[in-house]
Parts: C-alpha cells; sequence; structure tokens
C-alpha cells in the first residue's frame, strides 16, 4: 500500500489550518502544521514531506523569503497561498520557483486536485527509467531517474516543475508544443484567463540556461504557437 503523501502547512490562520487539515486528512493526506516561517523553514529543510503550503504572509520570515531558502537547499514541491489577490506577489512566488500559487478561498477540491496533480508527477517522474540523451539539444542532458540536468557539463539547480517542463521539451526538442499541451503536462490543470504561470516557469528556466552563443535563448517562443527547444 502506498504511503499516505505528508504534507507541511505553513500558515498563522489556526482556523483555517484546522479546515485544511480537516479536509486533507479526510482525502488521503498526512498534514502537519506549523505557525511561523522560521519553524516552517526549519521543518521543510530538515524533515522528509512530500509537499509543502505555505502562506505568503506569516510573522517572522514571510512566506516569500522561506520559499527562497527552501529553494536554495532543494527542489521540494511548494504551493503558495494567499488572501489576496495580488498579480506582483504571484509573480515573485512563481519567479522564485513556486510549484503553484492558489488564492486561500479556492474551492477544496480544486485544491486536492491540484495537490495530487503535483504529486502525480513528482511520483512518476522519479520511477522513469534513465533515457538515453537526444542528439545534441544545445548542450542540454536529463536525468530522470536522479531527476537531475546538466547544462554545457554543469549541473543546473531546477525545482520539480521546471524539471517536468524541461522533460517534455526536452523529449520534444526542435518541434513547438502548444501552451495548453504544456500547462496540462507541466501544471496538471488548464491555463485560467490571464494566468502566467506557464510562462513564469520558462523565464526561470531560461534564465537558469542562459544564452546560446548567437545570443538566442535556447527555449524559444513560436509566436501564437507555443514554445520550443532548440536543437544545434
Amino acid at each position: 500500500m502506498q504511503q499516505a503523501p505528508q504534507l507541511l502547512l505553513v500558515d498563522n490562520d489556526p482556523v483555517l489550518c484546522r479546515t485544511l487539515t480537516d479536509y486533507l486528512q479526510g482525502h488521503g493526506f498526512g498534514v502537519t502544521v506549523k505557525h511561523d516561517g522560521e519553524t516552517g523553514l526549519h521543518h521543510a529543510t530538515e524533515d522528509a514531506y512530500d509537499l509543502v503550503m505555505l502562506d505568503v504572509m506569516l510573522p517572522g520570515l514571510n512566506g516569500i523569503e522561506v520559499l527562497r531558502r527552501i529553494r536554495q537547499q532543494g527542489e521540494l514541491p511548494v504551493v503558495m497561498l494567499s488572501a489576496g489577490s495580488d498579480d506582483v506577489e504571484r509573480i515573485v512566488g512563481l519567479e522564485l520557483g513556486a510549484d503553484d500559487y492558489l488564492s486561500k478561498s479556492c474551492n477544496l477540491r480544486e485544491l486536492v486536485a491540484r495537490l495530487h496533480s503535483i504529486l502525480r508527477r513528482t511520483r512518476h517522474q522519479t520511477t522513469v527509467m534513465q533515457k538515453l540523451p537526444a542528439n545534441d539539444t544545445t548542450g542540454l542532458r536529463l536525468f530522470p531517474t536522479e531527476r537531475t540536468a546538466t547544462w554545457r557539463g554543469k549541473p543546473l539547480q531546477l525545482t520539480s516543475t521546471e524539471f517536468n517542463l524541461l522533460e517534455i521539451l526536452f523529449d520534444h526538442a526542435g518541434r513547438t508544443i502548444g501552451k495548453a499541451e504544456l500547462a496540462m503536462s507541466v501544471l496538471g490543470r488548464e491555463l485560467e484567463r490571464y494566468d502566467r504561470s506557464l510562462d513564469m516557469h520558462i523565464s526561470n528556466v531560461r534564465k537558469k540556461l542562459g544564452r546560446l552563443a548567437d545570443g538566442r535563448f535556447p527555449i524559444q517562443t513560436v509566436r501564437g504557437a507555443g514554445y520550443q527547444l532548440l536543437r544545434k
């Protein structure tokens, strides 16, 4: 029997924490709750969790800083929670490597669906047999079993979502993949109107890859069609 996914919830609203804990436990999650950023960060980096749900507004270290420090240490999946609708917060969170971003007022069934989607992608990727690299894709090499990648011989520091995104582009190098197809494969959902989540993940990966010798980015935007990983 598969072990229940272990989730760390970091939020200083006790009522919301009880509501989420009861609902998530009823849907098969193990839930640990912490109420401040410093304690949440310690548990996220020292204990074994499958996923972290992190409030933006926390006493002590705020959620954005906690996310920043989690990302300095690894690719543990992180979903940000916010009581507001500030696009700047959302963009900053995604730029720092959040796997998803949800309003605290979101439908609980949707929340569970998104959490399961992230976990399915993460767990699936860890069981895929290592593939031989495709023909030269501008110096990029992926190793799915270890969920690691190298670029021009140097390790890339990727979040779980960034790795998933890069692997799909890698597998279809030289072919344009539509945003809708990428969103379903990488985020596990359709893009909402004005939703820039996928674009932000693309932007993060581009920054980590840098430019080719001719000045182009390895990941190209094909206007009106989607994205493409260039071959040499």
